[in-house]
């Protein structure tokens, strides 16, 4: 199994996305943060809630739903607890996405619109639901899938660490074999890097580092002025 990571400011002062991974007996435990709150919260949320997951893990390491549901609770449980000892933070909140993978089996979970993509036979064949209001237009059939990139309502999210909703989607154990992928990313990545370009550039690449170049050269294509920070975890299995 390879891993490889990016995450930048892009056009934006602050990065409020944070990645982090650990390892423990073979067990790897990958999380992407994309924070939000005003005056630097964003950035503290997506640290603390990611370190946090990845304490956790290394205190508790475990492949299974249950344990990816008690490192995001142990996570929301610290971003409430900073959140009433620092005032000034009252208004802080992350989305996460949670990939634990030992190489034969994995478990993902995520809260907000950074997505999971999972990869296998060469192809996406799933794709996390982005708890936001686009999603929902696009659940009603109000908009089209690729429509989401582009609604008012893309940042508008109904599920995020700290929100009034922080209830995550969490994944069924699944097999793994080799040639299976993943690719953790927040919105600031998956806003210009479409499915077809996570595919080809997949099919294009011999390692994550590789497939993560590819996908930032169509990412630098498509990017608007001030874009949003992106990140982004490929794991090639």
């Amino acid at each position: 199994m390879r891993a490889a990571s990016i995450t930048n400011r892009g056009g934006r002062e602050n990065n409020e996305d944070f990645i982090c991974s650990a390892e423990v007996s073979g067990i790897w435990c990958f999380v992407l943060c994309d924070g939000l709150g005003g005056h630097e919260c964003g950035e503290v949320a997506s640290r603390l809630v990611a370190e946090t997951i990845c304490a956790e893990f290394e205190k508790k390491p475990e492949l299974s739903q249950r344990a990816a549901e008690e490192y995001i609770e142990a996570a929301t449980n610290a971003l409430i607890t900073e959140r009433t000892i620092k005032p000034g933070l009252f208004d802080m909140s992350t989305t996460v996405t949670l990939l634990l993978t030992n190489g034969e089996r994995a478990v993902w979970a995520h809260v907000g619109d950074s997505r999971v993509y999972f990869i296998t036979g060469g192809e996406i064949s799933l794709i996390t639901d982005d708890h936001s209001m686009a999603f929902m237009e696009f659940q009603g059939g109000l908009i089209s899938y690729d429509e989401i990139r582009t609604s008012p309502n893309q940042n508008r999210l109904t599920h995020c660490i700290g929100g009034i909703s922080s209830s995550a989607d969490i994944s069924e154990e699944i097999p793994l074999k080799s040639g299976d992928a993943f690719l953790l990313c927040s919105d600031g990545f998956w806003e210009y890097v479409r499915e077809s370009d996570i595919e080809k550039s997949f099919a294009e690449s011999f390692s994550p580092k590789e497939w993560l170049e590819k996908m930032l050269e169509v990412l630098h294509k498509n990017e608007i002025e001030r874009n949003d920070n992106y990140s982004a975890i490929a794991v090639m299995i």
